[in-house]
């Protein structure tokens, strides 16, 4: 009997054990402590540093596509607590879209200044067109996801 009981303790640890790595706590850290070493890597200049953040994140993103279906019971703590609810959904996307807006519309601005100072300040017009072409891509990228989940909803 006590073999029974000791395998039952292993079997029990390792549940415990397994239940840590799924844990959206867990999760959270490990993917700060990631971004800590792809920051930490690129300002040392340290190639392995960049390379156990790779490693990291390969193993964060596989334990996330295995439980890709719990993602939501993963991260919220108690299940039966209402999060969000359709008006907190429409005032967050008003908000996003509206920043998105505004953020594209400076990137724009500062672009074109940049641009427009070029007699003055020949240095900073790779930076105007940068700018531009930027906000191009942001507005492209905005319109093909728009016309994507049009489609998907």
């Amino acid at each position: 009997m006590k073999e029974g009981d000791n395998l039952d303790k292993k079997s029990g640890i390792v549940l415990k054990i397994l239940s840590i790595f799924e844990s959206g706590l867990f999760l959270k850290i490990l993917s700060v402590f990631v971004t800590g070493l792809w920051v930490a890597g690129l300002i040392l200049g340290n190639i392995y540093i960049v390379l156990l953040a790779i490693i990291l994140l390969i193993a964060l993103c596989t334990v996330l596509y295995i439980h890709r279906d719990n993602l939501q019971e993963i991260f919220q703590k108690n299940s039966s607590v209402v999060v969000e609810d359709e008006r907190t959904q429409l005032i967050n996307e008003k908000a996003a879209t509206m920043t998105f807006g505004i953020f594209v519309a400076v990137i724009i601005y500062a672009g074109i200044i940049l641009i427009a100072l070029r007699d003055s300040y020949p240095q900073l017009l790779q930076a105007g067109y940068t700018l531009i072409i930027a906000a191009v891509f942001c507005f492209i990228l905005y319109f093909t996801s728009r016309a994507y989940y049009n489609r998907k909803f």
